[in-house]
């Protein structure tokens, strides 16, 4: 089967995308606005974009509430041009979907959540105590990707990660990070528990 994305619809792309490229890395991304209200909104259109610079990709969809057509984050990143993404494991799912809720821009997610805050040591936004990851990263490029729509460039500045994850040669312990993924539908996660080993190929495997 085959599809001319013209002639789909944005739902139908969307489900294709999402049902296809899977699992993709969650970011429980915590920003600021201008009062220093902290917003905390999970996205799932995410990744590492490379090591020198450090950078990574938020893909965030517009808001048909907002006046401006925002979401939150979108536009806090745009007016403040600092953000950190939490990395999810197991223990956050749950909270994790609670700041997926639509509320009011003056609610705070990580309240509704019950998520303890911890101070960045280089940006603006606060960190959430309980993720095993937090990257602090500033805005390098904003890119419009239609009316409503951005994809968002961060430069990594700081990393932190839980104490007993990470030994003195920078080994991570991928099973006691338990990060999760996101998969195909409303409610579906994968975590790292089952994995499969592919040797890297050599001239002589040809």
């Amino acid at each position: 089967m085959d599809w001319n994305v013209a002639q789909l619809s944005e739902r139908q792309v969307y489900r294709l995308l999402v049902n296809t490229i899977v699992p993709r890395p969650i970011a429980l991304v915590t920003t600021v606005d201008a009062q220093g209200r902290v917003n905390t909104a999970p996205f799932s259109f995410f990744n590492v974009m490379g090591s020198e610079p450090p950078v990574v990709a938020l893909g965030i969809e517009g808001s048909a509430q907002a006046p401006d057509g925002l979401k939150d984050t979108a536009r806090n990143i745009l007016a403040q041009q600092e953000f950190v993404v939490n990395l999810v494991d197991h223990r956050l799912a749950r909270a994790m979907n609670l700041c997926a809720l639509e509320l009011p821009a003056s609610a705070q997610e990580h309240e509704t959540a019950r998520l303890d805050l911890a101070p960045s040591a280089r940006v603006r936004p606060p960190r959430l105590a309980g993720s095993p990851v937090q990257l602090e990263c500033r805005l390098h490029t904003p890119l419009a990707i239609g009316p409503r729509r951005h994809i968002v460039i961060g430069e990594i500045l700081h990393i932190h990660c839980r104490d007993g994850l990470v030994d003195e040669q920078l080994n991570v312990d991928i099973d006691g990070l338990d990060v999760i993924g996101r998969l195909h539908g409303a409610d579906w996660y994968v975590g790292v528990g089952e994995r499969v080993q592919v040797p890297r190929a050599t001239p002589q495997d040809r």
